[in-house]
């Protein structure tokens, strides 16, 4: 019963954390951008565990099988990537972009490992170095839709 207790208090706290920093941080990017990319990332995340946790049973929330507390995960997303593009280093040389998917990378495995030891977040058969492989590649889709919004509005306002 207590871990039952302690995994919510874990997604709490989180939840909590992730949406003060984003709400409060000082906006380097649109009301737009932060929008389009909460969307994305509720699509990609929802896609994402429905077939790698519920079809596939890789990985899961709290407990096997489907429950209304496996579904509040997905909106951890949407202020870690907020956050993820505000400080991103746009004018810099690639190299510190480069660093910067690394080092966002490196914390989204310490989280996860968290999450994993908290029990909110558990492994079937998934491995940690799956989500190492994963994480820079998810990081780059979330800037590719940042560039594909800032695109649209360009190309929005040109008409």
């Amino acid at each position: 019963m207590l871990k039952g207790v302690f995994n919510i208090l874990f997604l709490i706290a989180s939840l909590i954390t992730f949406y003060g920093i984003a709400i409060w941080m000082p906006k380097r990017i649109s009301k737009l951008q932060i929008w389009s990319t909460s969307l994305f990332s509720l699509v990609i995340e929802s896609m994402s565990d429905m077939t790698l946790d519920l079809k596939l049973n890789l990985f899961g929330y709290i407990a096997p099988g489907d429950q209304w507390s496996g579904f509040l995960p997905i909106f951890l997303y949407p202020p870690i990537n907020a956050i993820f593009l505000n400080y991103f280093p746009y004018k810099k040389t690639k190299l510190h972009k480069m660093l910067y998917i690394a080092s966002w990378t490196v914390f989204c495995l310490a989280y996860e490992c968290a999450a994993l030891r908290s029990g909110f977040f558990y492994y079937s058969k998934w491995k940690l170095w799956y989500s190492a492989l994963c994480y820079p590649v998810l990081l780059l889709m979330v800037l590719g839709n940042y560039k594909f919004t800032e695109w649209l509005r360009h190309d929005a306002n040109k008409a």
